[in-house]
């Protein structure tokens, strides 16, 4: 495999990573935004746990993303 292939490769891989980090992020940000509503403190804390969980992979995604941003930089 060619510098030029691994390093197409590695951009294309992080323009995967950088959107699902994007839909992440806005995914917690909506169930954030739905704890306030909820009448049961069961319901809030399900969704502060479910929004937390989204968060955890969202950091997981951005480290992933600042490791191929390396890669891109060595390729």
């Amino acid at each position: 495999m060619t510098a030029d292939s691994s390093a197409d490769r590695l951009r294309a891989e992080l323009k995967e990573v950088e959107s699902d980090l994007a839909n992440l992020r806005d995914t917690a940000a909506d169930i954030r935004s739905g704890v306030g509503e909820a009448d049961d403190p069961a319901d809030r804390g399900s969704l502060i746990q479910a929004a937390d969980e989204q968060d955890s992979l969202a950091e997981q995604l951005a480290a992933r993303r600042d490791d191929l941003l390396r890669r891109i930089a060595e390729a």
